[in-house]
């Protein structure tokens, strides 16, 4: 089998934990934008401004990502955690990628026991833009990938890159979706 799972972390692995509008409130103030900034890593890196006031403002959300990781409630999380290793037992490469900072991302994995079954962990220190992330996937790996993620922007950025793409509604939905690529994946 030949299959890669690319899985988003917010919203698809976990729920969301961090309160992305009063974070962008604080990233505009720091700023001192008035741009919607969404989705948020690809807009602060894309917007023209003076690189210490981004610094700033990347810190900022690292701040926010590092206190969403103690309201991480890794028993809620145990059926999504499981899924990942089915997949991984059933043949299937797992890449992680979040637009989290390296730092956060791996708290979390570290948390769910699932950092070291990951074949790789694809951050915003690669890069904040979700389709270059996809795009870094595509080359790195042959054969079949699936993303699978939770938003608009994901499924933009899989659409842009010619990427395979399911959209959860909620983490809850992870082990159903996991389990249907599972199958095709198997029986292909």
């Amino acid at each position: 089998m030949n299959c890669t799972l690319v899985v988003d972390i917010d919203g698809t692995l976990i729920p969301v934990l961090v309160d992305f509008e009063e974070l962008r409130r604080k990233v505009r103030r720091v700023l001192g934008v008035n741009d919607p900034l969404k989705p948020l890593g690809e807009s602060l890196h894309r917007l023209r401004i003076d690189e210490s006031l981004k610094r700033e403002a990347w810190g900022v959300i690292e701040e926010a990502e590092l206190e969403s990781t103690s309201r991480l409630n890794t028993a809620d999380l145990e059926v999504n955690a499981e899924t990942i290793r089915r997949a991984v037992k059933s043949g299937l490469r797992v890449v992680v990628v979040t637009t989290r900072s390296y730092k956060t991302a791996r708290i979390v994995l570290e948390k769910l026991g699932l950092l070291s079954i990951t074949g790789e962990l694809v951050t915003r220190d690669y890069t904040p833009i979700r389709a270059d992330q996809l795009r870094y996937i595509i080359e790195k790996y042959t054969g079949r990938v699936v993303f699978i993620g939770d938003t608009v922007y994901d499924e933009k950025a899989a659409r842009e890159v010619g990427v395979e793409f399911i959209k959860v509604e909620s983490y809850r939905d992870l082990p159903r979706v996991v389990e249907e690529i599972i199958q095709k994946c198997t029986s292909s």
